[in-house]
């Protein structure tokens, strides 16, 4: 396993794929999207509700996001990009 980098502002998990990048969980004001350092165009994004708020939305939204991370993490085989590219 090569050696953890420190996570980036905004960064709420991290997740090693099969192959060895990590899927990454940012989290801004309104949304949380997540990318693969491994495949250049696989990323998604989890809208926050405007109509909800609160811890209820919140923890809906993260719990979906980590889904996805895991559930891509879980087949991804792409090696991390050369200098930590995205």
């Amino acid at each position: 396993m090569s050696e953890q980098q420190p996570w980036e502002p905004g960064v709420i998990a991290r997740y090693l794929t099969v192959g060895g990048a990590t899927v990454e969980l940012v989290e801004k004001p309104d949304e949380i999207t997540g990318n693969c350092n491994g495949c250049p165009d696989e990323s998604h994004t989890f809208h926050f509700d405007p109509c909800c708020t609160g811890a209820r939305m919140e923890r809906f939204v993260t719990s979906q996001a980590s889904q996805w991370a895991q559930a891509h993490a879980e087949k991804c085989r792409a090696l991390p990009r050369p200098g930590g590219a995205a």
